[in-house]
């Protein structure tokens, strides 16, 4: 796997169940996951060690499929998935780390680990910045 390494933290106004279950939960998940302004449909989600997960997101230029395996499901602090684009060669690695925090929140680190290049790096950056700011408008409607 490359040593090319993606770290992401941000600080959420929900407890760390609640943003656990945003990701393991299949209509929550669909809810919020993909870039702002991009759909995404889940068609396969079993959020278990060696569950796999299928989500297609909607784009402009065509619909684009993202494929992995569940490594580790640890509720409600750790969930670690492969990640790779349907039809590829390649997969990379997110970790999510939740931790409690003062006021109830939680200290969300996104760790996205074997990307090929600092600019591949550099988009799912941006990718999962958007996202990340998704999750937090849906934990802040519920």
């Amino acid at each position: 796997m490359s040593d090319i390494v993606l770290n992401i933290t941000r600080l959420l106004d929900a407890p760390p169940e609640r943003v656990f279950g945003a990701w393991m939960e299949r209509a929550q998940w669909a809810s919020w996951i993909g870039p702002a302004g991009v759909r995404c449909d889940v068609p396969v989600h079993e959020p278990w060690v060696g569950g796999r997960y299928r989500l297609v997101m909607h784009l402009e230029r065509g619909d684009m499929a993202v494929v992995g395996v569940f490594r580790i499901v640890e509720r409600p602090n750790r969930i670690a998935f492969t990640w790779m684009m349907e039809g590829g060669t390649h997969d990379s690695l997110v970790t999510i780390d939740l931790a409690a925090a003062a006021g109830g929140r939680t200290a969300l680190s996104l760790r996205h680990d074997g990307l090929l290049t600092a600019d591949n790096r550099d988009q799912h950056g941006r990718g999962w910045e958007s996202t990340l700011g998704k999750l937090e408008a849906f934990l802040g409607e519920g």
